[in-house]
């Protein structure tokens, strides 16, 4: 389907994604790492960043959680027509922080390459860059300025959550949906929990409706069928 050319306010005014909870972030090493690079790139001492990872890894939370820390600006570029991308940035002040969020979505297109080029060369600091594949994939970027500055920032594939984040993080949101138990459910469903906070997201909003709207019990037979469809 085509995508209307957006008037600026509309773009501008976007709201971030719903139904991540800063509440219930994970914080591993590698986040660490990243919010300390994104510091350091606010001080002029490192490159601009570019994040990517499989669906489901964590990468719009994270983007969310930068932008609340540092008080950058957030946009998923997978909401934005590329056509309006060339008037986007002429309203972007070029000493914020910038999160753009499933750029990948510009990528391949004449306008949104060529605009994305020019602002970056003017852009002064803070600027973290999200997608599924790395820029450095074959095909995955058309302009060869944009190519070649995007292969000088600092790429770095996205990890998961390891076993014990996955628990943390489920354990946080149950406790915040308010969604309670059983022990024997609990000692099915531990070991079995998804390995994609994503899924795992996904999961846990099919069992906050069963247990909260349809007002049922979390049973075993239940997450059984729930758990082959997420597979």
């Amino acid at each position: 389907m085509t995508q209307h050319k957006q008037p600026i306010q509309e773009i501008l005014s976007l709201e971030r994604p719903a139904g991540y909870s800063l509440d219930c972030w994970v914080e591993t090493k590698q986040h660490q790492m990243i919010t300390s690079h994104v510091d350091d790139s606010l001080h002029g001492r490192s490159d601009e960043l570019w994040v990517y990872g499989a669906p489901g890894v964590g990468k719009t939370h994270l983007g969310l959680v930068i932008a609340e820390r540092f008080r950058f600006d957030y946009y998923d570029c997978g909401e934005i027509n590329p056509e309006t991308v060339p008037e986007l940035f002429e309203h972007l002040d070029v000493q914020r922080g910038v999160i753009l969020d499933r750029v990948d979505r510009w990528l391949n297109h004449p306008a949104s390459e060529s605009a994305l080029f020019s602002w970056w060369k003017r852009k002064e600091n803070g600027l973290i860059l999200i997608s599924e594949t790395s820029p450095r994939a074959d095909g995955s970027i058309t302009l060869p300025d944009l190519a070649s500055r995007a292969h000088a920032a600092m790429i770095l594939p996205l990890d998961g959550l390891g076993d014990e984040g996955i628990r943390r993080l489920f354990e946080c949101h149950l406790q915040r949906l308010g969604i309670e138990l059983a022990p024997e459910v609990i000692r099915f469903l531990s070991p079995r929990l998804p390995r994609n906070p994503g899924k795992l997201m996904d999961l846990l909003a099919v069992m906050e409706r069963e247990s909260l709207r349809d007002q049922r019990k979390i049973t075993v037979p239940w997450l059984k069928q729930r758990l082959l469809r997420l597979s």
